[in-house]
């Protein structure tokens, strides 16, 4: 039976979503294509039928999520990219990656993936980059909120909740918010 475009178009999204869920939660190489494909609800075959390999799955949700970055800072004035920060930076974030951000849940597992996932997850983190720009006043400081922000979010997942976790997060947040102060002059 062929299903008609749609169809097709919303299950490749479902499996995108939930496999992005899942392996910003589990991590993506300690999870199979099966997990991979009972989280979106459908069957392996069908996981790899819209994606040849796990390394192109990867890559699309390496697309799907820094998209959902860009957009997510995209036309943020500082006192907007503020707020954005705080939540990015807050205990909810912390605590459930599978609906956040995934530069820290996935970073080293892009860092290990192949060559075209490595230059894609390139071209898309310029984009995020960019969309910081506006709110943060310059190229050098959207890179520099950018890093701290994400290795804030790293290191605190890390660690167990209790002071050591909310000083982090307290810090990188005043930084952060510091750099965009500057920017309103």
């Amino acid at each position: 039976m062929r299903y008609p475009p749609e169809h097709k178009r919303a299950a490749r999204a479902r499996m995108i979503a939930a496999g992005a869920a899942l392996a910003k939660k589990a991590g993506f190489a300690a999870t199979g294509m099966d997990a991979l494909a009972a989280a979106a609800e459908v069957t392996t075959g069908a996981l790899y039928s819209h994606f040849r390999s796990k390394s192109a799955l990867l890559r699309a949700l390496v697309e799907h999520e820094l998209g959902r970055t860009a957009k997510f800072f995209t036309g943020k004035s500082a006192p907007e990219m503020q707020m954005a920060l705080t939540w990015y930076l807050s205990p909810q974030h912390i605590a459930h990656p599978e609906k956040g951000c995934a530069l820290p849940a996935l970073g080293a597992e892009i860092a290990r993936a192949d060559d075209e996932t490595r230059e894609r997850f390139q071209a898309l983190l310029l984009e995020v980059v960019a969309s910081l720009e506006t709110g943060a006043g310059s190229r050098d400081k959207a890179w520099a909120v950018l890093a701290q922000s994400v290795g804030g979010v790293l290191l605190a997942r890390a660690l167990p909740e209790g002071a050591a976790r909310e000083d982090l997060l307290a810090a990188v947040l005043a930084a952060s918010q510091k750099a965009l102060q500057e920017t309103l002059g």
